[in-house]
């Protein structure tokens, strides 16, 4: 092994026995120990052999890669998807609830002559022109709303018996005048101008 030097080889500075860094400029005075030809070279090409220490930290840092580079090419392992969260039925909370009212039945249709003749009561005879069957349709509404029953519409020119040009609303269908004059005297109150009146073709 080599006597340390009695000065820095860097500075010049002095340098005591066993002393292993230089007081003024901080340079290692004891020559470090060298791998043969290796410290050689490196003191060589780089003007100073740092120590043995390199290797050993050059050797750590390897380590220290290699290790990052395995983690980081481990293949990444997904999770298995979590099962589907159990379904709730939605809690139905009691409500009082109203059933609503049916909705009025529609109006029935209008009640047809018979294929025969006989007597009825006429409750209004409208000229068959303009508005005159809307008109007659309303009375045939007023007068079911009212309760009268089996109303109809006839249409006068269809009938000997009748005046042509008219829409007729009638009220019921009778075998005899006695019948009909019976049915237009209870009628007389909401229909003062009804009478009976026979109906033939």
């Amino acid at each position: 092994m080599a006597e340390p030097p009695d000065a820095c080889g860097t500075c010049g500075a002095p340098a005591e026995p066993h002393q292993d860094y230089c007081l003024e400029c901080g340079s290692r005075i004891v020559p470090a120990r060298r791998f043969s030809t290796v410290g050689h070279a490196w003191e060589r090409r780089f003007g100073r052999y740092p120590g043995d220490w390199i290797w050993a930290s050059m050797l750590l840092l390897l380590v220290a890669v290699g290790s990052e580079t395995v983690v980081a090419t481990s293949p990444v392992v997904t999770a298995p998807p979590a099962p589907p969260a159990a379904q709730t039925q939605p809690t139905s909370t009691a409500t009082a609830t109203t059933t609503p009212a049916p909705a009025p039945a529609p109006p029935k249709q209008l009640t047809e002559w018979p294929a025969r003749d006989g007597y009825t009561v006429v409750l209004a005879s409208i000229p068959a022109r303009g508005a005159g069957l809307d008109e007659a349709r309303s009375k045939v509404k007023t007068a079911r709303t009212g309760g009268v029953r089996d109303v109809g519409i006839l249409v006068s020119s269809r009938f000997s018996s009748l005046h042509p040009g008219y829409y007729v609303v009638f009220a019921g269908v009778f075998d005899s005048l006695e019948e009909a004059q019976t049915a237009a005297n209870r009628l007389t109150g909401r229909y003062p101008n009804a009478y009976a009146r026979q109906i033939t073709r």
